[in-house]
């Protein structure tokens, strides 16, 4: 018998082929079972290149990051208990992999987010728009949700049940910041693990250098966070009790 999948990877993905296939291949080595690429409308060889480092790839034609991860969910297997999410671009430091996921398969939390926020490196990583816009999300999530928390970073990992609950929506850069809020509205047990952030492997950012990407981003992260602080929100129930009628 073969053993059940209990964590999976799950890449957004949009012309990443000089990176991905070591990204797969070092969540693979830090005891992932299953990645999933949402390849979001890739005209190089990611698609190719993730197969053959052993992911599933999934078609996600609606251009976004929520909508790519949404796209890549669907092909999550029922046995899974966890879900981490990571950048296709080797930007994401997989060497804290499990310090991310393990306090959510042993049931201690529900979601822990990877912050580059705790490394003095972060100023050579990260651009200043970078920088400045995890700075005010931050800011603005701690005055608003009453939370301590420092990074919107995307390398993250959720239980499954969780995510479940959580009925993500945004199919564009508020993907992050919608995550974390509605955790923080559901007193979800939320962790934040120092990572050391990287600059990308390979590949040409589709934000960074780019002011009409950056204030898109921007504007996506800051009206998310605001938008859920008091409105009603559209949840999944809670999955049953094991044992429950």
């Amino acid at each position: 018998m073969e053993a059940q999948i209990q964590l999976v990877a799950v890449m957004p993905a949009l012309d990443e082929e000089g990176s991905i296939g070591a990204v797969i291949a070092d969540c693979f080595a830090m005891g992932v079972d299953q990645v999933i690429i949402g390849d979001n409308g890739s005209t190089d060889n990611t698609a190719a290149v993730a197969r053959a480092a052993g992911a599933v790839v999934v078609d996600a034609p609606v251009r976004g990051y929520g909508a790519a991860c949404q796209a890549a969910l669907a092909a999550v297997p029922p046995s899974a208990k966890a879900v981490v999410f990571c950048d296709a671009d080797g930007a994401d430091d997989l060497t804290r992999m499990r310090d991310i996921v393990d306090p959510v398969l042993a049931g201690c939390a529900d979601l822990v987010i990877g912050s580059r926020a705790h490394d003095p490196a972060a100023r050579r990583a990260l651009s200043w728009p970078q920088r400045t816009g995890n700075m005010v999300s931050a800011i603005l999530m701690r005055l608003l949700y009453r939370v301590a928390v420092t990074d919107l970073g995307p390398f993250r990992c959720v239980s499954t049940e969780a995510l479940a609950r959580l009925a993500m929506e945004d199919p564009n850069f508020g993907w992050t910041a919608e995550m974390q809020v509605k955790a923080y509205r559901l007193s979800m047990r939320v962790r934040e693990v120092a990572v050391e952030p990287r600059e990308r492997t390979a590949g040409v950012s589709k934000i960074s250098g780019n002011w009409h990407a950056v204030f898109r981003a921007g504007w996506a992260i800051i009206t998310t966070i605001l938008k859920y602080h008091r409105c009603e929100l559209r949840l999944a129930p809670p999955a049953p009790e094991h044992g429950a009628a």
